[in-house]
């Protein structure tokens, strides 16, 4: 689902900002009620909230956000898993970034939470 699309969650139209997806990626969103609540309780940690941050400055090896967060590669790689599993991060040639849904996550959502 994309812009100019309606959210069957929300009755709403998705937000037209989901629209500057750079040319050959192509925005995620959450499908069912469910994905979007799972998504949402991915989300209510602290520290996947600023590990998604992070993210949202640009690309980052998972080298990075270990030291970064003095995460173990196990933690880091759970909570990584997590967020993209959630739609909110993913992999890049680069290492890992925020999706738009995530940056959009973070401009709508995450100012009003902590």
């Amino acid at each position: 689902m994309l812009p100019g699309k309606r959210c069957k969650i929300m009755n709403k139209d998705f937000p037209q900002d989901l629209g500057k997806v750079p040319p050959g990626d192509q925005a995620k969103w959450w499908e069912t009620a469910e994905d979007h609540r799972f998504a949402l309780e991915v989300l209510q940690l602290p520290q996947r909230r600023r590990i998604l941050r992070f993210l949202a400055g640009g690309s980052k090896t998972r080298d990075q956000i270990e030291a970064e967060f003095k995460l173990s590669t196990t933690q880091a790689e759970y909570h990584l898993s997590m967020l993209e599993k959630a739609l909110v991060v993913e992999r890049a040639q680069d290492g890992l970034k925020a999706t738009p849904t995530g940056i959009h996550y973070l401009e709508r959502v995450d100012k009003n939470v902590e």
